[in-house]
């Protein structure tokens, strides 16, 4: 419905006319160039518009049943466009459609959220999760990601204890920290390192990795750990479960929580980044912004964001 409705809707004509380019994230946007060339630019409305199609991840691709295709209401000549098999039996065993896939294919333009992203998913059917012969031939650009500066700002961040500058950083993030610190039930002491995980609880993501460092961490320094996320609950349980071992040293917010996300950015000394891989991640750049030291082992594009102007 979101992709027939879109290019019908009267704000957009009013605002942009019949020069648009209507910019589609992810497999949910799938089908937009679809319906804009099969129910609008074919009645002569939206002739000179475009699509750009963004990949913010590939692994998840939109792939349901190849009967599935009859509801979507489009001309059999976009099948092709949809027409998938894997070897997964998921959700049903053999040929699919998939939603990604005909966005590539039928957008005007291809892009992604890092170049070196771009890089990794036309480098094999790994990275490419089984579209790389695709986006080989379409093309793809990467963009590095940016954040909302205005919402993401120490200077004036309405959740934060203390703002502060590039000239007030030490101090601001010192009183903040006391702040975090007392927030979350943690001993307050500025002078004891402070450690932060804040994420979504999935495999991507890492937080079973950031849980299986702790012990060794607390093993050989005086730290302290807050942990921020939702998501699988055999995450959710790990995470209480650290802090019940660690009662004085770690606490485990399992809710979502954003003004506590902006106390942790500006009150942790260093930010635990424990994602298996990231097509580019923003939360590099917030911890940049605050003047939070980001901890990593991934590889770019993670780094190349990090050696590259905040935006």
């Amino acid at each position: 419905f979101f992709c027939i409705w879109v290019p019908s809707s009267s704000l957009v004509a009013r605002r942009a006319g019949e020069d648009v380019v209507f910019v589609c994230n992810d497999w949910h946007t799938g089908l937009l160039a679809c319906y804009l060339k099969s129910n609008y630019q074919s009645n002569g409305i939206y002739r000179a518009a475009k699509v750009a199609f963004c990949i913010h991840n590939i692994s998840y691709q939109g792939r349901f049943s190849f009967d599935d295709f009859a509801q979507l209401n489009l001309p059999d000549r976009f099948k092709s466009s949809f027409d998938f098999i894997d070897g997964y039996d998921k959700p049903v065993e053999g040929r699919k459609i998939n939603w990604m896939k005909a966005g590539i294919l039928q957008a005007d333009k291809v892009l992604t959220v890092s170049p070196y992203y771009a890089e990794e998913l036309i480098s094999g059917e790994a990275r490419g999760c089984e579209l790389d012969n695709i986006m080989r031939l379409t093309g793809i650009t990467g963009i590095v990601n940016g954040m909302d500066v205005s919402e993401w700002d120490p200077t004036k961040d309405k959740f934060l204890a203390v703002s502060y500058d590039i000239t007030t950083a030490l101090e601001g993030k010192a009183l903040n920290k006391e702040a975090l610190q007392a927030e979350v039930g943690l001993p307050v002491d500025r002078k004891v390192p402070l450690v932060a995980f804040i994420g979504r609880l999935e495999e991507q993501k890492g937080p079973d990795v950031m849980i299986a460092a702790i012990p060794e961490i607390l093993k050989e320094e005086d730290v302290q750990i807050v942990l921020l996320g939702t998501g699988k609950k055999k995450f959710e349980r790990l995470l209480k479960s650290i802090e019940e071992k660690f009662p004085s040293k770690v606490r485990a917010v399992v809710r979502f929580n954003a003004p506590l996300a902006h106390q942790m950015m500006a009150g942790a000394d260093v930010l635990a980044v424990t994602s298996r891989f990231e097509p580019c991640g923003l939360i590099q750049l917030q911890g940049m912004r605050y003047g939070t030291v980001n901890f990593s082992f991934l590889p770019s594009p993670y780094f190349l964001s990090n050696h590259e102007p905040c935006p």
